[in-house]
């Protein structure tokens, strides 16, 4: 496994934050339990522990001031979330967030705008914005994205890099789905290659925009 002394690049603080928040969010019990109860199972709940309290406020305050996150610091939140056995479950909420966030950000005429124009027009405004969200979540990847068939390809992606089982890639294909459906373009999104897996490339293949038009 790389070490991350290797991984270059520097991503937004509120991307660690989110995921940090969604690993709080798994972690908090459903319903209220019994104080003796939630005091023995609080040391297996690691998002509700003082550690990730401490660096949920760390983050915060980065992003107050506009600072930027190391790749490897990253990559190691990744690994530690993918360690649990319910890992895609935080991975998924946390792309989830991110992307409709992202889409959210985007002005509601441009998106009128985006709804009325041409197919061939969508498609591109599309891909525009799934190309910022992979170079988000994977700063310095080299990041291609193709038109034909809507698809966007990251090489050296750092979810893959970070967990062999490919748990971690679950944050972008939540992401990269809920910012389709923040812009309205409804359909499935899927990861048929992957870097964990042995595969040249991660992939995401997109069936939003239908062709013609």
């Amino acid at each position: 496994m790389e070490t991350t002394d290797t991984i270059k690049g520097r991503l937004s603080p509120a991307i660690a934050l989110v995921l940090l928040e969604s690993l709080r969010d798994v972690d908090t019990p459903p319903e209220v339990l019994e104080d003796e109860a939630f005091h023995i199972s609080l040391p297996r709940r690691l998002g509700l522990s003082d550690v990730i309290d401490g660096q949920m406020r760390r983050y915060a305050d980065m992003n107050r001031r506009r600072r930027l996150v190391e790749a490897g610091e990253f990559v190691d939140l990744l690994r530690l979330i993918a360690r649990r056995p319910d890992a895609a479950a935080v991975f998924e909420a946390a792309g989830g967030r991110l992307g409709s966030e992202y889409a959210s950000r985007t002005p509601r005429a441009a998106g009128l705008a985006r709804r009325l124009a041409p197919v061939g027009v969508r498609r591109r405004s599309m891909l525009k914005h799934l190309r910022r969200v992979a170079a988000a979540l994977s700063p310095g990847s080299s990041i291609r994205t193709e038109r034909g068939d809507p698809a966007v390809s990251v090489d050296r992606c750092l979810p893959a890099v970070a967990d062999d089982s490919g748990s971690a890639c679950a944050m972008i294909t939540a992401a990269v789905a809920a910012c389709l459906e923040g812009l309205g373009e409804l359909g499935p999104v899927q990861h048929p290659s992957c870097e964990s897996r042995g595969d040249e490339s991660c992939r995401w293949e997109l069936h939003a925009v239908p062709d013609g038009g």
